[in-house]
């Protein structure tokens, strides 16, 4: 502890002492960039070559950066050729710029690095931000989907709600979130994050490009850098959103009167008599629509203001945001309110900066969990005949405001009243985030920068949970007033130190990195409930502070753990035609033990821009053409709690010795621990080309990959016996072992095209993914067993991970004759139980009899064969259009909702289109409709069971994803004003879905 606070000592001194230092001798130069027509090239970035320092041009093309004569400026702009301009006494410049491959010339941040992106040799996909941010989203990952190849993103839609990133598949049983680079700081987006505030995100992918961060990166990369201030006139930007959120498809149930007539028919089918709520106390005026009551109109307000600019070698961006999402659920919304402040300056052979972000968000949550069960499913099973409240529930103690409830008499369900969950259930999650990096470089000698850099990301939580009493579902025990409240608080220190070189030998150029990265975690936790909280006399309400109530529980705990890596990568090219590129870095982690504890990751790659060589050169179709290639090594290290490798020890037990009796404390180990834990290890190749025709209009890129990672975790089971126990009540836990294994192949495609030929202006960019992923092996887990099982889902060697695994259905049995002809080879009926109007189940193993658990079947993988977006963006005038869809293909989805609605076992709403198999309607997928009678009718038991392929729909669907029509006023009537830029926009998503689901 005392090493590392002299650490952070020493580094803040350093820090500081850095700034005091006088600088070279500078002159401001000034300048003015202009297209090959004349217009002027705002956004376009001017570099002192061989340094960091960098400044920006604004809406005019103008620019001012402090250089020192004889230093040489690289200019650089999306869509235009690089120049590079030696200052000499002239303090304006006039410079124009040609136009060529937008995406060759883009820049690219590669870890540590900067390059073109017609330089790469690994595989990164650079999304397009202003694409992205024409999304409305609670979180970076939820803007990005379908805008880069490989890279899947699924959400939940739910306000607050994290979006899920898979890049290049699965690769882990385990967390398969990506490392987020953000200005430097190794984090997480989020939703604290503001995506408006996002200057680039590049997402790599590959070992070649990912290996700098070694143990972290075996999920993939994204880097994102915000905005910049830069040196000229203040700006001030601004926008403002908002708009409705509505469920585009409910569910088309069946109202009170239909719902009751064919409920009484599944009662009397089933010899048992009707509810009373669908005969004597039908009452026609109660017809709840309990989707009306649960869902709502939702809303989404976006405000956005900042300010940057600079002078004098300093620029600064400032910017806030207020974002409020209130959900499509009743009592669901999510807020998020934050700052930013960007920073740079230079003087002399010094640059510093810093970026800080300040949040607080607050989530009003959905209330599902394993004891409360899932929204959706419940809303489906509450009866239309159940009004919402009623006096025939009222009790003072259980019930007191008289929620509806299922009861065996009026109205049987065993679904929770979602609308009661809601109200009687408040939780709220509240957090504070500080968010940030300072940074120093150094310029030692041309060509030649040392960087220091220090992150810090600190958070402070807060969560409330507070249950009114009153049951909401049949059978279920009534809750006592109750408090729940954790705290918690997250820290982290990232500290780096780097020296960047780069150089130029006639044709051959090099550029270099360096350093060492040390990172640490600090999470401290405490929770505490209270039960039987008394009523506020003066107000009716609940105290909800822990002073008040009965039976407190506390718990707590601290968790630490720290990384520690060395990095290095070097670049070369020879006349910007062959490429080479290498990678290593060395990891620590104090969450192995001392025998595992460092890892190392290289990596290699090489490209070949074959579009220069003289048997192509005078071709005047290819403008590029590039194969890439490379190998490497990547780590997962997010896979474990720290300490897994130590076992637990339980205080509790005591024993008794000697003649006089005397008790001692003992203590024993409760669970095993593996002691061997190491790093899951990503191997991958990558192929890649890219190419770009038709002057640049065209571009092309393929990539084709094979990714092996080793030494997965799992758990494989162990006998009792061996000394391995529960923890605090908890099931039997196996320990974790490195010792299955998964391999994803891949292929990527993106195309671009672009049209600027006359005054109606276009481009389309499409990206399509095929990914396969395959067990090859799962450890020892027993004799002869080779699959792993969680519910309706198996994981199996020589298969992808998760395949549904159900039994087979095939048709419904029309009669009776048709049953009795679906025999065994002894001539045993293979279904005995089944009557006309059954499922007909496929006998799987063959061996006579159907058995709903050993005739399954693999019936389908949630993984889709393709996915893929297309954006199209237009432009008249001042008029713009954009478009954006995405799509999947080849995948399956239990559908658990339609389970509830068709099974007919225990009663649920009916869809209104639901036709079941009666003596006259000889329905071909929907059985014959009954209820539970104590399992008398086994038929019915069977058609009912959830572990079929008759709940398995075909998952594949194109979305509009984004669609918006906007106009940007003209500059003239703006200026009197005093604005330079204006635009107003209509913007609608998933709009239309196109789907058999």
């Amino acid at each position: 502890m005392k090493t590392k606070r002299l650490l952070i000592l020493f580094n803040s001194l350093f820090f500081f002492f850095v700034l005091s230092i006088p600088g070279l001798s500078q002159q401001s130069v000034s300048g003015v960039l202009r297209s090959q027509t004349g217009e002027p090239l705002g956004g376009a970035t001017i570099t002192i070559k061989g340094t960091n320092s960098s400044v920006t041009s604004n809406s005019s093309g103008e620019f001012t950066i402090n250089a020192p004569v004889g230093t040489v400026l690289v200019i650089s702009y999306i869509g235009y050729g690089t120049r590079e301009i030696t200052v000499t006494g002239t303090n304006v410049l006039n410079i124009q710029l040609q136009p060529t491959a937008q995406d060759l010339q883009q820049v690219v941040v590669i870890g540590y690095q900067t390059v073109r992106r017609r330089d790469l040799t690994g595989s990164v996909s650079i999304v397009n931000t202003a694409q992205a941010n024409r999304n409305t989203s609670n979180t970076v990952a939820e803007s990005i989907q379908g805008l880069a190849a490989g890279v899947t993103v699924r959400n939940t839609g739910e306000p607050g709600a994290g979006a899920k990133i898979d890049i290049r598949g699965a690769g882990t049983f385990g967390s398969n979130e990506p490392l987020y680079v953000i200005d430097g700081m190794l984090s997480s987006a989020t939703p604290d994050f503001n995506p408006n505030d996002i200057e680039t995100i590049q997402i790599l992918k590959d070992a070649s490009a990912a290996a700098i961060y070694g143990s972290r990166a075996a999920n993939g990369v994204i880097i994102i850098t915000t905005k910049k201030g830069r040196e000229g006139p203040l700006r001030i930007n601004g926008s403002v959103k908002a708009g409705i959120q509505q469920f585009h498809k409910r569910w088309d149930l069946m109202n009170a009167t239909d719902f009751a007539a064919l409920n009484r028919q599944a009662y009397e089918n089933a010899g048992k008599t009707p509810l009373t709520s669908t005969t004597t106390e039908f009452n026609p005026a109660v017809n709840t629509d309990w989707q009306d009551l649960l869902f709502r109109t939702g809303n989404i307000q976006d405000y956005n203001l900042s300010v940057a600019g600079g002078g004098n070698g300093a620029t600064f961006y400032l910017s806030g945001e207020y974002f409020n999402n209130k959900g499509t659920i009743i009592d669901n919304s999510f807020s998020r309110g934050d700052m930013r402040i960007n920073t740079a300056a230079q003087r002399g052979r010094f640059r510093f900066g810093e970026n800080l972000l300040l949040s607080f968000t607050k989530q009003d949550f959905i209330q599902q969990n394993n004891l409360a069960g899932n929204i959706f499913e419940n809303v489906v099973q509450l009866l239309p005949t159940m009004p919402l409240q009623g006096t025939r529930y009222v009790n003072s103690l259980t019930n007191p405001q008289g929620y509806s409830i299922g009861d065996d008499v009026f109205a049987y369900t065993d679904a929770f009243n979602v609308v009661a969950q809601q109200r009687l259930q408040q939780d709220d999650q509240y957090n504070y985030k500080v968010r940030g990096n300072g940074f120093v470089d150094f310029r030692i000698i041309e060509g030649l920068t040392y960087r220091f850099n220090v992150g810090i990301e600190q958070s402070f939580d807060h969560f409330k949970g507070f249950r009114q009493p009153g049951v909401v579902r049949r059978n279920s025990d009534n809750p006592k007033p109750t408090l729940n409240e954790n705290r918690s608080q997250f820290q982290s220190f990232l500290f780096e130190h780097t020296l960047n070189y780069e150089k130029s030998f006639g044709e051959h150029r090099i550029s270099a990195v360096a350093g060492i990265s040390n990172q640490t975690f600090n999470i401290q936790a405490v929770n505490a409930s209270k039960e039987n909280l008394p009523v506020n006399g003066s107000t009716g309400g609940y105290f909800t502070v822990l002073n008040q109530g009965q039976n407190a529980t506390t718990s707590g705990g601290i968790s630490k753990w720290a990384n520690l890596g060395y990095l290095g990568r070097i670049n070369y090219n020879f006349a910007e035609r062959y490429y080479v590129s290498g990678t290593f870095r060395r990891d620590g982690d104090s969450r192995f033990g001392p025998d595992f504890r460092y890892g190392n990751f290289p990596s290699i790659s090489a490209a070949w821009k074959i579009n220069k060589e003289s048997f192509l050169s005078a071709s005047s179709l290819f403008n590029d053409l590039t194969l890439r290639g490379s190998y490497g090594k990547l780590g997962n290290s997010d896979i474990l709690s720290p300490w897994q490798y130590f076992g637990n020890i339980s205080p509790l037990p005591v024993a008794v010795f000697g003649t006089t009796e005397t008790i001692y404390q003992g203590a024993i180990n409760i669970q095993l621990a593996n002691s061997d834990l190491h790093w899951e290890t990503k191997k991958t190749i990558n192929i890649g080309a890219d190419a770009s025709i038709l002057d640049n209009k065209w571009s092309f890129s393929l990539d084709y990959f094979i990714s092996k990672t080793n030494d997965v975790l799992t758990f494989l089971p162990i006998p009792a016996t061996s000394g391995n126990g529960p923890i605090n009540g908890s099931p039997n836990i196996n320990p974790p072992v490195n010792a299955a294994s998964l391999k994803n192949t891949g292929i990527e495609f993106s195309t671009t095209y672009r049209h600027n030929a006359n005054a109606f202006t276009w481009d389309l960019t499409l990206n399509l993914t095929r990914i396969k992923n395959k067990v090859t092996d799962l450890g020892n887990l027993g004799a002869g067993k080779e699959f792993t099982q969680i519910g309706d889902a198996r994981t199996a060697v020589g298969r992808s991970i998760g395949e549904w695994y159900v039994v087979r259905s095939n048709g419904v049995f029309q009669s009776q004759a048709e049953v009795n002809a679906y025999t065994n080879r002894n001539g045993g009926l293979i279904q005995p139980y089944a009557k006309p109007g059954d499922i007909r189940y496929v006998d799987v193993d063959g061996d006579g009899v159907f058995d709903d658990n050993k005739d399954r079947d693999f019936a389908g993988s949630p993984w889709p064969d393709f996915e893929g977006g297309l954006v199209w963006n237009a432009s008249y005038k001042n008029f713009s259009l954009s478009m954006q869809w995405y799509g999947v293909v080849g995948n399956k989805i239990y559908d658990r909702p339609r389970y509830y609605l068709d099974r007919f076992l225990t009663n649920a709403d009916y869809r209104t289109d639901i036709e079941p198999w009666t003596a006259q309607n000889h329905s071909t997928t929907t059985p014959r409709i009954g209820v539970d009678n104590n399992g008398a009718d086994r038929g019915l038991v069977e058609n009912a069971i959830p572990q079929s392929d008759r709940w398995l729909e075909n998952g594949s669907y194109l979305r509009l994803r984004n669609l918006e029509i906007g106009y940007t006023f003209a500059k003239n009537s703006l200026q009197r004003m005093g604005f330079t830029s204006a635009r107003v926009f209509v913007n609608g998503q998933n709009l239309v879905t196109f789907t058999k689901y």
